[in-house]
């Protein structure tokens, strides 16, 4: 079995830019700001997934549709379980679409999508014990994004390690 997800990474503007949005965070909140190359956007968290289903999911991703757009993060938010600090944004057409595409794409492969509401955000500190005293960036960060990513999370000592499995290459 592999735990997978389907993200959108950041462009290295944006992933700085978000790295030193956590550091600053971390002390304020409580917890531990999350590392750089960790930094996403989920659209589609899968779980654990049988490893015979990679072939599908890979071939899936490599054939998604292209798309490029951007979307401002400007606000802070807080999840109090899992006590997570996030940053994100007004909500974006764009993020929307792909994530109720992608889920009607997964449902012909047998995956059934969450019944709670899609919240595009990125993770920036992990065991929050409070939320961040300010509402906003102090800064607004515009991501950019072009691709879809089948990802593995891998858990170990020091917290998840992500991994590229596949993604749209043009």
């Amino acid at each position: 079995m592999r735990r997978l997800f389907f993200a959108l990474w950041p462009d290295d503007a944006s992933r700085r830019a978000l790295a030193s949005a956590a550091d600053r965070l971390a002390p304020i909140c409580g917890g531990w700001p999350l590392p750089a190359a960790n930094m996403h956007i989920t659209l589609a968290f899968l779980g654990n997934v049988d490893s015979a289903r990679l072939e599908a999911l890979g071939g899936l991703t490599r054939a998604w549709p292209r798309f490029a757009d951007a979307w401002t993060l400007d606000r802070l938010g807080h999840f109090p379980r899992p006590r997570i600090v996030w940053a994100g944004g007004a909500p974006s057409a764009t993020l929307s679409r792909l994530h109720d595409a992608l889920w009607q794409a997964l449902a012909a492969h047998g995956f059934t999508p969450p019944q709670r509401e899609f919240t595009p955000h990125v993770s920036l500190v992990r065991q929050a014990e409070r939320p961040a005293r300010e509402t906003t960036l102090a800064t607004p960060i515009v991501w950019r994004f072009d691709h879809l990513a089948l990802v593995e999370s891998q858990l170990g000592n020091g917290g998840s390690r992500y991994r590229t499995l596949a993604c749209r290459v043009d």
